[in-house]
Order: structure tokens, then sequence, then C-alpha cells
């Protein structure tokens, strides 16, 4: 018994000895424990200790290579517009009997477009390859306009306002609004360099023109480009491009077949648009662009296929970059019935697409009434808008040399009718403005904007002192006959703003 107590003990002893080691031979490497047993040398030991501690820095470095490869070629990018606005004009100021606008509406108004807003936020990511490839996404925040809704309504038909724009011509875009702070993916596209001077663009990208325009422009964070803010094409869509620059880059071209509906609207896929952008520039210094757009069906809308044409001419300083001043033309068409007038008592037509009061909704029965399609207040991708339209523009800017030419006076004028057949829709900008480029991060603008606009008056009876689109005079009250157009009605807003532009 007392052996057995006495063996018991030792055991114990040698199992608490045996745990309490366990964590000094953990901790050791084998050439350590070897070394300690006096089974090698001390020569030996050194060995084996640095070939593994050759071995742990040659796991690190490859990891560390590893990782060092898959950061290579990234890029990762932040742009920020941001404004301070003060507004005035009818869109501001209660008149219902000549303009169509209540005192609510009026005040809702000037709560959003006074004051600071965010106008847009990208966050872009790119990965570039050894071989000059690379990929890019690009995603997008944008403030829509009044009325937009939880899911930018203003793009299906009988939708009262809102298209996901950030400027659907004036109104309220780009400030604020009930679809605030939606987000998009703008690009989402591989980009593969076949030989110099061409290249293969697949996926969500830049249609041919409107990136090109904002490019040479340089002021994208006062406002979209004319092209754009007139809804006269998207800037991004998915689809298939080839694009470049040859002889001596004094050719630079742009061919696309994209969906059409672009990149802020629901791919329909039952039509393909076919767009393309030719800039030659035969002297040094001038720019001449064409740029053309043609799909047969949208959405499946019969008689539905817009077509748009563009032509400009660009002057510039190539060495200095001084100056630039940039003319422009453009027609567009949304199909041969699109917009036309109707014969009365002929309901097989569509109402002609022009914006209605901002705070109206002008009827769309019977069609041969010149009502707003979908009762917006603005202009949509998604719809047919146009009707021989015609437009025109004009822009510039100049360096101010004594002021180390970070200064620039700039301006910008242009004027659209979206239909030939009436004056309602017809819009006219005037801005110019002070800009001051501070570093590649940061620039900052004041700028004064004129815009008038035509609109159909609401459907409030003319008798009670509306403007009714009505084409029966007996409808009216009594009052005034419009068979093709409705009553027009003309808004005039200023604009004063302080633009901000950051990008690092």
């Amino acid at each position: 018994m007392r052996f057995t107590r006495f063996a018991t003990a030792i055991g114990m002893a040698a199992l608490v000895i045996a745990i309490l080691s366990v964590p000094a031979f953990a901790g050791s490497g084998i050439e350590d424990i070897l070394y300690e047993k006096g089974q090698i040398t001390k020569d030996e030991w050194i060995k084996a200790k640095a070939a593994k501690e050759k071995e742990v820095a040659e796991t690190t470095k490859s990891a560390s290579s590893t990782m060092s490869n898959l950061l290579k070629g990234v890029e990762l990018k932040a742009t920020f517009y941001f404004d301070f606005t003060n507004n005035n004009g009818s869109s501001f100021t209660a008149d219902a009997l000549n303009k169509g606008l209540n005192e609510v509406s009026a005040r809702n108004n000037r709560g959003l477009a006074n004051g600071f807003h965010f106008t847009r936020t990208y966050l872009t990511l790119i990965k570039r390859f050894d071989e000059g490839h690379h990929f890019r996404l690009t995603l997008d925040q944008m403030v829509n306009n009044i009325g937009g809704g939880t899911s930018c309504a203003g793009n299906a038909a009988g939708s009262a306002g809102g298209n996901c724009h950030e400027a659907a011509p004036y109104g309220l875009s780009g400030y604020a609004g009930g679809d605030r702070n939606s987000t998009f993916v703008k690009y989402a596209y591989y980009n593969h360099v076949v030989t110099p001077g061409l290249e293969v663009r697949l996926g969500q990208h830049q249609t041919p023109w409107i990136e090109y325009e904002e490019h040479r422009w340089t002021y994208r964070y006062t406002g979209p480009i004319f092209v754009d803010q007139q809804n006269f094409q998207t800037s991004s869509d998915l689809g298939v491009s080839i694009l470049g620059k040859v002889l001596d880059k004094r050719v630079d071209y742009h061919l696309a077949l994209q969906s059409g509906e672009g990149y802020q609207n629901t791919q329909d896929g039952r039509g393909v648009a076919a767009l393309g952008r030719l800039s030659v520039e035969p002297l040094k210094g001038v720019i001449l662009s064409g740029f053309y757009h043609n799909e047969r069906e949208r959405n499946g809308v019969e008689g539905f296929n817009p077509q748009r044409l563009l032509g400009n001419v660009e002057v510039y300083a190539p060495e200095t970059d001084r100056f630039k001043l940039s003319t422009q033309m453009v027609w567009a068409d949304d199909g041969a019935d699109v917009g036309k007038r109707n014969a009365p008592g002929d309901n097989a037509g569509p109402a002609i697409n022009v914006p209605g009061t901002y705070n109206g909704s002008a009827s769309n029965a019977p069609l041969e009434t010149a009502a707003v399609l979908g009762a917006r207040n603005g202009p949509s991708t998604g719809l047919p808008r146009f009707h021989q339209a015609r437009g025109y523009g004009v822009w510039g800017y100049y360096r101010i040399p004594m002021l180390d030419e970070k200064v620039r006076l700039f301006a910008r004028y242009y004027f659209m009718k979206p239909n030939k057949d009436t004056r309602a829709g017809d819009n006219q900008s005037i801005m110019f403005g002070l800009s001051y480029d501070y570093s590649k991060y940061l620039s900052v603008a004041l700028d004064y904007t004129l815009l008038q606009q035509t609109v159909l008056g609401s459907d409030v009876d003319y008798a009670a002192g509306g403007r009714n689109v009505s084409t029966s005079s007996a409808a009216n009250g009594g009052g005034p006959t419009c068979p093709t157009c409705g009553q027009f009605v003309n808004y005039n807003n200023q604009i004063f703003g302080v633009k901000i532009l950051v990008a690092f």
C-alpha cells in the first residue's frame, strides 16, 4: 500500500512536470530540442536555425509579393460636387393666376433649392494591368429632383414628375426631393487595348459624346453639359464600343452598340442603339466633331425610334490652354408619330411630351388635347420627347494671365426647342462666372444663371383664373382656344451659385 501511494505520487509529479514542459517545448524548434539533448552539434544547430529563418522569410516575402501584385495598378478615386445656391424667379413665387404655381409649391421650391447641397458623388475603382488593359467600377450618388419618389417613378408612364436626373432642366433637380441620395453603378466595364489606336470596351460604359465634351469643357461640377441637361443623350449605357486615336492623335473616334435606355433606367432589350462620334483636328487648335445616334425601337413603344445628330466646332490654345471656345448645333427626333399634332377627334396619335407647370398635372385624355405625356415636370430619356427638335449652344473660358492662370472667366449659352410644332418645352439658359483652380484636388466657381422655360398651363378651369389646356372654347369658360398646344406659360428663374469640386 505504501509503495502504491509512493508510485502514485511519482506518477503525478511526472505528469505535472510534463504538463509544465509543454509550453517550453512548443515554443522551441525541433533543432533546439535536439541541441539541448546533445543529439546535434552547435554548428549543426546554427545551420538548422539559419535554414528555418530563411524559410520563414521566403514565406513572408511570397505573401507580401502576392499582396503587392494584387494591389499593383489599383487606383481608388473619389469626386464630390457640392454647392451653395440662392434662387429666385417664377418657380419660387406664388402666382396661381398667371403661372399656375400656388404658395405651398413655391415655398417648397424655395426650401429645396436654397442653401447647401451635395449634387453628385462618384467613387471609382480602377485596376490596370501590365498589358495596358484596365477594369473600371464607378458608383454614382445623386440627389434627384422633386417628386422623384423612392423608385425614380418619372421613368414610368403616368408618373407625376421626377426622372432620376440631376438636371431635368431646372425645376429643382440637383438639389433635393423624395429620392435623395440614390446610388447607381455608372460604370462597370473592361477596356482591352488591341493595338495603339484601337481599344475595345465592354460593359456599362461611356456613350460616345457626353464624357468627351465634359473633358473639354472642364466645368462639369457647375452642372451637366447642354445635351445632358436636356436629356438629348445619356452619359452611360450597357453595350460594347471600339474607340481610339489615330494619325498622330488628330483623329479621335468612338463607335458603340448600346441598349439605349441609359444607366439609370431598366434595360429593356427590345432595341439596340448605334452611336458614333468622330473628332478631327485638321489644324492644331481647331477640332471638328460630329455625333450620331440611331435606335430603331425603345421599350417596345411602337414608332419610338430615337435619332440624334450633333455638330461641334472647338477652337482652343493648344500650348497654353489659355482659352477654349466651342459652338454646337443639335437635332433630335423620337419617331414620325411622336409629339405631332393630332387631327380633331383623332385619338390614335400620342400626346405631346412637354413640361407642365411645376405644381400642375395636365390631363392626358382625350389624346387630341395637347397634354403632357406622363404629366411630368421635365423631360426623360425613357419616353418620347423630341419631335424634329433643334438646339444650339456655345461655351468658352479664358485664363487670366496676371492671376497665375488659375483664375478663369467662363460662360455658356444654349437654346433648345424640343418640338417644332409647339413653343411648350422651349428652354434657354445663360450662365457666366469666375472660377479658381486652387489645385488638382480643389476648384471653386461663382456663377450666375438666367433660365427661361416655356411650359403648358395647369388644367385649372379658365373661368376660375387658370390656364386650361382644353381645345374647346366652351370648356374654357369662353376663354381662348389652342387646338395644338394649350396655353403657354413662361417661367423665368435666376440662380446664383457657389460650386465646389473636390477630387482625389
